[in-house]
């Protein structure tokens, strides 16, 4: 990149501190020279942040020409959640226990899914994962997200509006875990999500046949 004389930017408004404390960065073992943040840095908090390299923020004033700054910038509440949940996080090894809870969820939702009647996956990457529909495997190009819209992508949104849950219907929204979830509330997940596959495929007539002209039309309303 470098080479190129272009910078490596990461923006992690979703995936930040998700996977441990140097993100999808540490994950990977990649070095951006830019990364932006979302409210995770404020502990939840309405707040956002950016970091890079000391030679990249020499840029920034009172050292450079490029002035930033905002009305609550430096908020003294989002800093001082965002250093406690963090902290907590630390001291608590919050990434161990995420991950496996995140394997756990893998292994009881990824069991309801290899039955369902239309191929599906759960694609999950630390706290962070989806349910893949119309693919066995994590979907990798457009196509893959139209046939999911012609399958069960809206159907399974009958599955929002189940007491207790609120899964987004499309990756465009994922799903987290959180340390306030529990081994109990995956296996009430992975339970409902199994009744919600049983409602739908028990008019598998019509519904298949709705699918069909999908197929055919290429429709998506």
């Amino acid at each position: 990149m470098h080479e190129a004389w272009a910078l490596l930017i990461f923006d992690e408004v979703i995936s930040g501190f998700r996977l441990g404390p140097g993100g999808p960065a540490e994950h990977y073992a990649l070095q951006p020279d830019l990364a932006t943040f979302g409210k995770v840095i404020g502990g939840g908090m309405p707040v956002g942040g950016f970091g890079a390299s000391r030679e990249n923020m020499k840029n920034l004033a009172p050292e450079g020409g490029v002035y930033q700054g905002g009305t609550l910038s430096g908020n003294p509440v989002a800093m001082t959640a965002g250093l406690t949940a963090l902290k907590y996080l630390k001291e608590q090894q919050g990434w161990g226990s995420l991950e496996e809870l995140g394997r756990y969820l893998e292994k009881r939702v990824g069991a309801v899914l290899k039955l369902s009647p239309v191929p599906a996956c759960l694609v999950r990457i630390g706290s962070i994962f989806w349910i893949a529909w119309a693919s066995n495997t994590p979907p990798r190009a457009a196509e893959a997200k139209r046939r999911e819209r012609r399958t069960l992508l809206r159907q399974s949104i009958q599955w929002t509006t189940r007491p207790g849950y609120a899964l987004a219907p499309s990756a465009y929204e994922v799903g987290f875990l959180s340390l306030a979830h529990t081994q109990s509330d995956i296996d009430r997940l992975a339970d409902s999500l199994a009744d919600v596959l049983e409602q739908i495929f028990s008019g598998a007539g019509s519904w298949k046949m709705q699918l069909e002209t999908d197929e055919h039309t290429g429709g998506d309303s």
